[in-house]
């Protein structure tokens, strides 16, 4: 009943719906770009909300279990700033400075000030004052956003870069180029134990349960994860776990510092401080790092550039990717879009390509055509 009672309030989170919709918008958003630039979307644009809570489902369990079997014990008052904060990134649509190390490093931080400067402040239903914060927290909040950021790296790292979305662009000689925009939302619902006499006297009727002297109430909170990173000099295959390992690298750091505040309390305020500078350079170095010099996929000579590939397609069967150059089919060699899709008509019963793969080797390919199959090979290329 406890475990129920703490999925429904899950359903009652504000932030849970928000996220929803905010999903939708970033397929809708994707979806007019991708029209715009190759006159056909890559994905379905209910992808993004489709992936919200899939992805994310197995770290949620694992953080649950985590949370509960250490103790952690969050205050009511620091989940309605989190979830303030969290709606806060979620609906400003930029989601470079989304990561859930934000609201929870961020409301820790306001707490922390409340209770050293001994203030007291009303927020709603919500009294903050200098009880609020405790101890432990200097503990447990660093140990918690150091799992979220290796949590965050490892969905960065396994699935930014599969709804990258590719977007045409002039380059410095007005050729046609493109980049490649991953923006993503993911929902982690995540139980966690908070003190039974704050959540009595905001909902008298919620079960409880007692450990030792101490009573205690679940609640299952929605940690949302944003992430908004655009690829121009790297293709997404390596650009996106780069950034994955780098962000869980970090995640590790804030762990090891967590951990230290167990013997010295004040570290932990470092620790969440780091954790907040370190994840907004990590977005602002790549970002800076990706404006400059060459553009991976671009125009080529050699033959047609691939900028992306349609699912289910022949051109996925026959393992096409991104980047690379298509210079002959069916031993015809090809420069252009009309050129590719003529050669291919040429023999309405096989596809021979000779393929010129990102490390500068030529491999060939090929699948046998369907009628028609040829107008809807599945290839997006830079035009």
């Amino acid at each position: 009943m406890e475990v129920l009672k703490g999925i429904g309030k899950l359903f009652a989170n504000p932030l849970l719906y928000i996220a929803i919709l905010f999903s939708v918008l970033i397929g809708y958003r994707r979806v007019k770009a991708e029209r715009k630039s190759f006159n056909t979307r890559i994905h379905w644009g209910l992808t993004e909300l489709l992936m919200l809570l899939k992805e994310g489902w197995l770290p949620s369990i694992i953080l649950s279990v985590i949370a509960i079997a250490a103790g952690i014990v969050l205050p009511m008052e620091y989940i309605v700033l989190v979830t303030i904060i969290s709606i806060l990134c979620v609906v400003i649509f930029y989601y470079h400075f989304s990561s859930a190390v934000y609201p929870l490093g961020i409301a820790f931080l306001i707490l922390w000030f409340t209770y050293t400067n001994d203030w007291s402040w009303h927020f709603w239903q919500w009294d903050f004052n200098t009880s609020t914060m405790h101890i432990d927290l200097l503990m447990s909040i660093p140990l918690l956003i150091g799992i979220l950021l290796i949590v965050e790296g490892m969905l960065v790292k396994r699935h930014a870069a599969n709804l990258a979305s590719p977007r045409l662009q002039k380059t410095g000689r007005g050729l046609n180029a493109v980049t490649f925009l991953s923006k993503r939302l993911w929902v982690l619902p995540v139980f966690f134990l908070v003190p039974g006499e704050t959540i009595h006297n905001f909902l008298p009727y919620w079960p409880l349960f007692s450990l030792g002297s101490e009573s205690y109430g679940l609640i299952l909170l929605p940690i949302v994860i944003g992430f908004q990173q655009r690829a121009r000099k790297m293709l997404p295959a390596h650009f996106y776990p780069q950034i994955g390992k780098t962000i869980i690298l970090l995640g590790v750091l804030v762990i090891v510092e967590g951990l230290l505040a167990f013997f010295y309390p004040l570290i932990g305020i470092a620790s969440i401080i780091v954790a907040i500078v370190g994840r907004a350079l990590i977005s602002i170095i790549y970002s800076i790092g990706e404006r400059k010099g060459k553009f991976a996929v671009s125009l080529k000579n050699e033959g047609v550039v691939i900028a992306a590939v349609l699912s289910n397609s022949p051109a996925e069967a026959m393992g096409l990717r991104i980047g690379e150059v298509i210079r002959k089919v069916n031993g015809e060699e090809v420069h252009t879009e009309a050129e590719l899709y003529e050669a291919l008509q040429r023999n309405a019963a096989h596809c021979k390509l000779e393929v010129l793969d990102t490390d500068g080797e030529v491999r060939l390919r090929q699948h046998v055509i369907f009628n028609h199959d040829h107008f809807r090979i599945g290839l997006l290329i830079v035009k």
